[in-house]
């Protein structure tokens, strides 16, 4: 799975949530504990997201964001996989990206140009970000030990329009882990892919860090001179 491909799949996912998360009374366990995390996502002024494979133990993608005191968001990404790389910086004003190697740059006026706020923001920076979808969810449980409480929420891959190049995809699961305070810890999220030929499996961790606590974010974009 290139890195394009996996943002692609993770935006996908993200995007379908939408669709799903407000509608039916499923009981999904553990749901009143990820809908609080979510909710408290989005009351962020500013936060650092950390995804690390955890195959290889490399951190794959980053994402760090701020609002101003108009609302008007500040973010970078920066994902990598293989030999694929992929970084933004957008600060409501400019937008810089680097493909690959392959340098863009679009400001407000362009007709490319995407400025984000608290009212239509980017969807890392959503409730999103954290995975919920009651009526995709096929199965769930709660499970508790050492005083972390983990939440496993298997998903119908189809409901959530998860796929991959490498094939079908057969499961995704996301398991959310909250501390004895009901404060969200991480979480982790598994696609299953069958090729028709072996099992692929991209995991990864999920970790919410710098909460209220970024003061500047960096451009991760090399910029030609």
């Amino acid at each position: 799975m290139k890195i394009k491909e996996s943002i692609l799949l993770y935006i996908i996912v993200i995007m379908s949530l939408f669709i799903f998360s407000g509608c039916g009374v499923k009981d999904v366990a553990g749901s009143e504990l990820v809908k609080k995390a979510r909710a408290e996502y989005t009351k962020l002024d500013s936060a650092k997201v950390i995804m690390t494979n955890t195959q290889t133990n490399e951190v794959e993608q980053s994402f760090v964001f701020k609002y101003d005191e108009k609302d008007v968001l500040t973010f970078a990404y920066e994902g990598k996989y293989q030999d694929e790389s992929y970084a933004q910086y957008n600060n409501g004003f400019e937008c810089y990206t680097s493909e690959n190697g392959e340098y863009t740059f679009t400001q407000r006026g362009d007709k490319d140009f995407q400025a984000y706020d608290r009212d239509s923001t980017y969807p890392q920076a959503s409730e999103g970000l954290i995975i919920f979808s009651v009526n995709a969810v096929e199965e769930s449980s709660v499970s508790e030990e050492n005083g972390t409480t983990c939440v496993e929420h298997k998903y119908d891959p189809e409901k959530i329009g998860a796929t991959a190049s490498e094939g079908n995809v057969t499961d995704f699961i996301a398991k959310f882990y909250f501390d004895e305070n009901e404060e969200l810890l991480y979480f982790t999220e598994e696609t299953v892919v069958d090729s028709g030929e072996e099992t692929v499996t991209h995991s990864y961790k999920v970790e919410i860090t710098e909460k209220n606590a970024v003061e500047d974010i960096e451009n991760p974009v090399q910029i030609p001179e």
